[in-house]
């Protein structure tokens, strides 16, 4: 696996770290303190299975600097790990195409779960960060976003079906290369065509999409 850690505290990339080669011993980690280092890893290793997220970074807003990631690279799952656990900003990570919200606070056991189902393809949210009326709040919005694409029937390729059935299982780029044996430029066209036809702008949107177009996706 490879992770990519943006955090502007060393003692807290030192700590993941460590954990995440504790839980991995080849678990490939990269780090970054500032937004211009964050968005030069994200260009060199945009291949990453997940990139765990600060959202208090000196010289941008966190949700300024994810936008940008997501720009460059929508297929990147992001975990957010962050110490404003305001519902504001954990919804608004989330409609920008997080996978994940974590508070700092929250012990190591429970983060490494979090990894586990964000790498898994989950959308992790901890229970009492917000009420189950929030939590679907945010998935009835985000489908009803989504609406008028998913009314209008969508028709996809029988390759671009594998893609989505991988993108499903929360597979990376790398995998879904070697799977279907595609080069990554390929694979790359073919999710751009998914989420072109949900009207999707993020994994997450497109997968919500699919299974309201009818296609067998779990989320």
């Amino acid at each position: 696996m490879k992770y990519l850690i943006v955090d502007d505290h060393a003692l807290i990339t030192g700590a993941l770290s460590l954990m995440l080669e504790d839980r991995d011993p080849e678990a490939e980690v990269h780090t970054a303190a500032t937004a211009r280092e964050a968005l030069d890893l994200v260009n060199r290793e945009g291949d990453a299975d997940l990139l765990i997220l600060d959202l208090s970074m000196p010289d941008v807003t966190g949700t300024e600097l994810m936008e940008e990631i997501v720009r460059m690279q929508p297929m990147l799952k992001i975990l957010v790990v962050s110490g404003l656990a305001d519902q504001e900003s954990i919804m608004r990570v989330l409609q920008l195409g997080a996978a994940g919200f974590v508070p700092k606070s929250l012990d190591t056991e429970m983060l490494g779960n979090a990894i586990d189902f964000v790498l898994k393809g989950g959308v992790f949210i901890p229970s009492k960060l917000l009420t189950e009326s929030q939590r679907v709040g945010f998935f009835t919005r985000t489908a009803a976003h989504l609406k008028s694409s998913a009314e209008e029937p969508v028709h996809l390729t029988e390759r671009q079906k594998d893609v989505l059935a991988l993108l499903a299982q929360g597979a990376p780029i790398k995998r879904i290369c070697r799977e279907l044996d595609l080069s990554e430029g390929t694979v790359k066209t073919h999710v751009a065509a998914i989420y072109r036809a949900f009207g999707a702008s993020n994994r997450t949107e497109a997968l919500l999409a699919a299974r309201r177009a009818g296609f067998d996706i779990d989320l």
